[in-house]
């Protein structure tokens, strides 16, 4: 595909945003100029939002997007991984404390 052919479907899929997300975000509902939902996969919630209206490309376009992730998540999320790196590590030092007695 030319980037000529993605431009253009990306406007024509821009111009009809609410048809597009009435179909495949269906989940969502829309609130003033937006389309809101929970994320990609259709959840309900109110963390992804789709501009509806605006110019065809370019700051502001109409069917651009951006999901919203609360800090506590994304905190929880690195807590996580700090947990698992720890416990990771932990592990291989017994290993290898085994290993030398």
């Amino acid at each position: 595909m030319s980037r000529r052919y993605i431009s253009d479907l990306a406007c024509c899929l821009g111009r009809q945003a609410e048809a597009v997300c009435r179909r495949y975000l269906s989940n969502g509902r829309r609130v003033g100029r937006y389309w809101v939902v929970g994320d990609a996969r259709n959840s309900s919630g109110r963390s992804m939002f789709v501009r509806l209206r605006g110019p065809d490309f370019g700051k502001g376009a109409a069917g651009k997007w951006a999901e919203y992730v609360a800090p506590w998540v994304m905190l929880q999320r690195r807590d996580w991984a700090l947990s698992r790196r720890r416990s990771t590590a932990f592990a291989q030092h017994n290993v290898s404390a085994r290993e030398v007695s």
